[in-house]
């Protein structure tokens, strides 16, 4: 992990207050009653929703940050605001480096006209001259597996096909900051694949990554860090494999569906580890040899033994 780099990513006290609509009153009870009516407007004027509160961290170079939380938590907000495309209530936002993103599924996409023109227009959007964009072109089309659509109105894509196409335009880009939002979650788990071996390789070049995801998976294999959100405040920050089990068990201690599918789930782990204890005696040599060497299993060893010699005592 990139734990001496230079900050990239620089996120300060950001807030972000949006106002909530109400109901109308009815006509006939303002003209009645002007002095209610004139508190209820009062009143309606101070509702509002703060979808992200107070969020500060940094991300430096090279460094994969994943945000995971549940729905309605502030990560895709917090997004919006790292990529410009919403600005902070309070707060400051700052990237050092060119910026790609893939957010909300579509965006930036004219249904319209072909793909070939929206590559095109993305890329001057972002700076790139025509000629330059000409020049990704093949790739970008490759990368999606769009060769037979590219010249067709973005009107008739499908969803699957928008993301494609969107995340080779953000990939092709060569960002030095890619911003990645759950749009990954449409397209299907072998585009998903590819696209994750593609991000391996960004980050192995050194690009700055944050994605926000539900894929949890994703998040512990690919992240250098992790962060928690929860009522649009960051609530952890850490080591991906702890923020990923701390989201669950917040999560379990909402839902009685949930604890029981985690429950479930340890379960047939437990089994499918035992079965391969039985039939396999090559990896059970193997994962003797892994739990030997590990310090937390020959302390538990100890604790355990230290419990078992403690029921052994009697009082006289």
């Amino acid at each position: 992990m990139p734990s001496d780099g230079e900050v990239v990513v620089a996120a300060r006290g950001v807030s972000r207050r949006y106002p909530l609509a109400v109901p109308g009153q009815a006509l006939k009870t303002t003209l009645l009653h002007p002095g209610q009516a004139f508190g209820a407007w009062r009143q309606r004027r101070r509702r509002e929703l703060w979808a992200v509160r107070d969020v500060s961290f940094d991300v430096r170079r090279g460094e994969f940050f994943s945000i995971v939380g549940a729905n309605g938590s502030g990560k895709s907000t917090l997004l919006r605001l790292l990529a410009g495309l919403s600005k902070p209530t309070r707060g400051t936002v700052e990237l050092r480096g060119r910026v790609s993103t893939l957010l909300e599924l579509g965006s930036g996409f004219h249904p319209q006209v072909s793909g070939r023109e929206n590559v095109i227009m993305n890329g001057l959007l972002m700076g790139r001259t025509k000629r330059e964009m000409e020049a990704l072109l093949p790739g970008i089309v490759e990368f999606a597996g769009l060769r037979e659509f590219i010249d067709q109105p973005m009107r008739t894509y499908s969803s699957g096909m928008y993301v494609r196409l969107g995340f080779a335009i953000a990939a092709f880009m060569e960002p030095e900051i890619l911003l990645v939002d759950e749009v990954l979650a449409v397209g299907d788990a072998k585009f998903q694949e590819k696209c994750y071996d593609h991000i391996a390789k960004l980050q192995a070049r050194g690009v700055t990554i944050v994605m926000v995801s539900h894929d949890l998976g994703a998040v512990e294999r690919f992240s250098d860090r992790a962060a928690l959100m929860e009522r649009g405040r960051m609530v952890a920050i850490g080591a991906p494999r702890k923020v990923v089990g701390l989201h669950l068990e917040r999560l379990a201690e909402t839902s009685p569906e949930i604890r029981q599918a985690i429950d479930e789930g340890m379960a047939a782990d437990e089994e499918r580890v035992r079965r391969m204890l039985e039939e396999d005696p090559e990896w059970a040599a193997a994962f003797a040899a892994a739990l030997e060497q590990n310090p937390a299993f020959h302390e538990k060893l100890r604790q355990q033994a230290g419990q078992g010699a403690g029921s052994d005592v009697r009082p006289d």
